[in-house]
C-alpha cells in the first residue's frame, strides 16, 4: 500500500522477533530502514530478506547500552539520508524469572539498562534530529506485563511500566514539534523471548489449557510478531495523525477477561 513511501525508519533489536517483522512490515510499506542489532548474523538475514523484496536498509551492529556506537549509528543515518522520520524503540531483554528474594542488583541494572535507559538514549538522539525538522514518529514498545504483572519478572516488568509513563511525558514535551509519541503493548508473543529455560511458554500443555483451549485469550491463539507489526505501521503512517501519548494493546483480548 505504501503506507511509508519515502519514510526512513530506524528500529531497534532488528534482528529477530517483533523487530524483525516491524522492519520487514515497515520496509513493504516502503520505509527505508536503519537496522539496528548486537547480533551481527541475524542482522545481515534480516537486511538480506528486506534486500530480497526489493526494500533498502543499512545495518549498525551494535549493542544499544553503547551509548556512544548508538549515536554513531543515529548519527550516519542522518547524514545519509538528511531526515530520520521514525523510531521504533524495540530492543529488550527478559533473562530473570526470579522473585525479588532471589535476583540480583546486577540483573536488574542490565535489564534496565536496555529496556529503558536505551530507550530514554535512543529517543533523546533522534528527538534532536527531529525536532530540527518539526516532525517525526517515536514509537515505545511496552507490554502487558507494564500493568497486568504475572510476577517473577521485576525488572521487566518495571521497565515497561516506566515506558507507558514515559510516552505520556514525550508525548507532551515533543507535541510542539509536531512529534507524535505513543506505545504498543503486546500479549504473549512466540517470539525468541518466549522460550524460557529451553522451553516455549506459549506451546506448554499448561498455557494452551488455560489461555487457548479455555479461551483465557478470546481469540484462542497467541500473537504473533506480524499482529504487532502492522500496528506499529499504523502508528509510523499518516494515518495516525491526531493521536500521541496512546498505548495500544495488542494481546488478543486477554487484558479484557477477568
Amino acid at each position: 500500500m505504501g503506507l511509508l513511501s519515502d519514510q526512513i525508519c530506524v528500529v531497534t533489536g532488528a534482528g529477530q522477533g517483533l523487530g524483525r517483522a516491524i522492519a520487514l512490515e515497515m520496509s513493504r510499506e516502503g520505509a527505508t530502514l536503519a537496522l539496528i542489532e548486537r547480533n551481527e548474523a541475524t542482522l545481515a538475514e534480516v537486511a538480506a530478506e528486506i534486500s530480497a523484496g526489493g526494500g533498502r536498509s543499512t545495518q549498525h551492529g551494535l549493542d544499544v547500552t553503547d551509548y556512544e556506537a548508538f549515536a554513531r549509528a543515529i548519527d550516519d543515518v542522518h547524514a545519509r539520508h538528511g531526515r530520520i522520520d521514525v523510531l521504533v524503540n524495540n530492543a529488550a531483554i527478559n533473562p530473570s524469572t526470579k522473585s525479588i528474594l532471589d535476583d540480583t542488583l546486577e540483573e536488574w541494572r542490565r535489564t534496565i539498562g536496555i529496556n529503558l535507559e536505551a530507550v530514554y538514549v535512543g529517543s533523546k538522539l533522534v528527538a534532536k534530529v527531529m525536532t530540527a525538522q518539526r516532525s517525526g514518529r517515536i514509537i515505545h514498545i511496552s507490554s502487558i506485563q507494564g500493568f497486568a504483572s504475572s510476577g517473577l519478572c521485576g525488572s521487566y516488568n518495571a521497565a515497561k511500566g516506566a515506558l507507558i509513563a514515559y510516552t505520556k511525558s514525550m508525548a507532551v514535551e515533543l507535541a510542539p514539534f509536531d512529534i507524535l509519541v505513543n506505545a504498543v503493548a503486546p500479549g504473549f508473543m512466540v517470539t525468541p523471548m518466549s522460550i524460557v529455560n529451553g522451553v516455549d511458554e506459549t506451546a506448554t500443555p499448561e498455557f494452551v489449557d488455560w489461555y487457548i483451549d479455555r479461551r483465557k485469550i478470546p481469540l484462542g491463539r497467541s500473537g504473533l510478531p506480524e499482529d504487532v507489526a502492522g500496528t506499529v505501521v499504523f502508528l509510523a503512517s499518516n494515518y495516525c495523525r491526531y493521536m500521541t501519548g496512546q498505548l495500544l494493546v495488542v494481546d488478543g483480548g486477554l487484558t479484557s477477561t477477568f
